[in-house]
C-alpha cells in the first residue's frame, strides 16, 4: 500500500511541477511607494526620537531605537504608487487597493515575530488632519529589555484577482492583475532609553540604568519624584528603571476609599535588584505642588506601604525617615536592595481587615473542588486515517496542479 501511495504522489508532484513551470510571470510589483508624516498614535502627535528614528523609501522601512510598546502611523500617500511592467500594464492605485474585495492585506512575522503585537491596515484614515487612502499601523509589544532586540518581516498587498474578473457595481475603474504585488519589507532595531550617571528620566519612561563601575551612582526620576543613590560593584549590571505613577484604581478602591485617604504611587516596573556594593538608599519625593495644591498633607504624619506580588498592603513607614534636605531630594528615604511598589497615605490605612478579607477569599477558592482529571484519553482514530489523509493531499496537490495549468493557458 505504502509503495502504491508513494508512486501516486511522485507522480502528482511531477505534474504539479510540470504546470507550474509553464506558468508564464503575468503579475507586476510596486517599484515606487510614498509615505507620508509618521505618527505617533499613543500620543497624538509626530513621530519623534521617544519613539524611534525612521526611514521608509518604497519597499523598505527601517527603525533605530524603537521603543518598546511604541503605537505609530505610517500613512502611504494617496496616487503614489508605480508598478513595472514586465507583461502587462497596471494602472490602479491606492483609491482601489483600499477595496478588500480586490486586494488582500497580510503580514508575515519572520524575526522575534512576538515583538510585533499588531500590524494592521487602516483605510480612508485622517493623520494629523490629512486623510489618506492607506495607513498602516504598528502596535509593539512591552518589553523590559536592556539589551537591543532586532525583529523583521514583510507586509504585502496582493490583487486576489485580474481586474477582468469582476463586473457589474464592482468592476474596477483601474486595471490589475491576479498576483500584482505591493511588498515593505520593515526591519526594526527595538530597546528601552538608556540612562546612566546623574540622568534625569521623567516618571513613565521606558528606560535601563547602566551605572558606573566602582563609582557613586544617582538616579533621579521626573520633578524630584524619586530618587536613587548607590555604590556600584566592579562589574555593576544594568536594569529595567522605569518609575510608574499612575494610579492603581483597584487598590484605590480596596483601601483608599473606605478611609476616604488620598494616595500616591510609586511603582518601580519590575521591581529590580541594584548592582550595589551596600544597601542602596531610596527617597520617595512629596507628590504634590507645594505652591499650587489646595490640600497639603504634614509629611511627618503621612504613611508608606509597600505592595507585595499578590496584591496586599505592608505598612513600611517605619523604615523611611522623612528629610527636606538629607538626601537627593525632598522626601522619605531608606536602605534597600530592592525597588519595590509603593503606596503614600495621608491616612492610615486599614490593611489588616482588608488582608484578612482576601486570605479568607483565596482559603474559599481552595476549598473548591474540581471533577478527577485522570481519565483515560478516548481514541480517535488518528492512526487510522493516516492513509486516508495522504490521498487527501495528493487529490488536493493534483487539483492545484490543474488549475495552475488553466491559470497559465489563460
Amino acid at each position: 500500500m505504502k509503495k502504491i501511495l508513494s508512486g501516486i504522489l511522485a507522480a502528482a508532484m511531477v505534474m504539479s511541477f510540470a504546470s507550474v513551470a509553464a506558468l508564464a510571470v503575468d503579475y507586476n510589483t510596486a517599484t515606487t511607494i510614498g509615505y507620508g508624516t509618521m505618527w505617533n498614535d499613543k500620543d497624538d502627535e509626530a513621530v519623534d526620537s521617544s519613539v524611534g528614528t525612521f526611514t521608509a523609501v518604497n519597499g523598505s522601512f527601517d527603525g533605530e531605537d524603537v521603543r518598546p510598546g511604541s503605537i505609530f502611523l505610517l500613512p502611504i500617500t494617496d496616487d503614489s504608487i508605480t508598478w513595472s511592467s514586465d507583461t502587462t500594464t497596471t494602472t490602479v492605485n491606492t483609491d482601489e487597493i483600499k477595496n478588500d474585495d480586490y486586494f488582500k492585506f497580510d503580514v508575515d512575522k519572520d524575526t522575534n515575530g512576538k515583538m510585533i503585537k499588531k500590524i494592521s491596515l487602516l483605510t480612508d484614515k485622517k493623520v494629523n488632519g490629512t486623510r489618506y487612502d492607506l495607513v498602516l499601523k504598528f502596535e509593539l509589544a512591552d518589553s523590559y529589555t536592556t539589551d537591543e532586540i532586532h525583529t523583521d518581516g514583510t507586509i504585502t498587498l496582493e490583487a486576489k484577482k485580474d481586474s477582468t474578473d469582476f463586473s457589474g457595481d464592482k468592476t474596477p475603474k483601474n486595471a490589475f492583475n491576479d498576483g500584482d504585488l505591493i511588498s515593505i519589507d520593515y526591519s526594526f532595531w527595538i530597546n528601552n532609553e538608556k540612562t546612566e550617571n546623574d540622568d534625569n528620566p521623567d516618571s513613565g519612561d521606558r528606560v535601563y540604568f547602566d551605572p558606573d563601575d566602582n563609582d557613586t551612582n544617582t538616579l533621579i526620576w521626573g520633578d524630584d519624584r524619586a530618587a536613587l543613590k548607590f555604590e556600584a560593584d566592579d562589574d555593576a549590571s544594568k536594569f529595567y528603571a522605569r518609575l510608574s505613577t499612575s494610579t492603581d484604581r483597584t487598590l484605590y478602591a480596596e483601601y483608599g476609599d473606605p478611609v476616604d485617604a488620598d494616595l500616591w504611587f510609586y511603582d518601580f516596573v519590575t521591581n529590580p535588584t541594584i548592582p550595589s556594593t551596600s544597601r542602596a538608599t531610596l527617597t520617595l519625593g512629596i507628590p504634590w505642588d507645594e505652591d499650587d495644591d489646595d490640600y497639603i498633607p504634614d509629611p511627618e504624619s503621612c504613611f508608606i506601604y509597600e505592595k507585595d506580588a499578590d496584591g496586599n498592603l505592608t505598612d513600611v513607614t517605619d523604615k523611611f525617615t522623612f528629610s527636606e534636605d538629607d538626601e537627593e531630594i525632598p522626601g522619605w528615604s531608606m536602605k534597600t536592595r530592592v525597588l519595590g511598589t509603593y503606596v503614600l497615605s495621608d491616612t492610615e490605612l486599614d490593611i489588616e481587615a482588608i488582608n484578612a478579607d482576601d486570605e479568607d477569599d483565596d482559603d474559599a477558592a481552595a476549598d473548591v473542588t474540581t471533577p478527577d482529571g485522570g481519565k483515560d484519553i478516548p481514541q480517535t482514530g488518528s492512526s487510522d486515517m493516516v492513509n486516508v489523509a495522504v490521498v487527501a493531499a495528493v487529490v488536493s496537490l493534483t487539483a492545484a496542479g490543474a488549475v495552475a495549468f488553466k491559470k497559465s493557458s489563460k
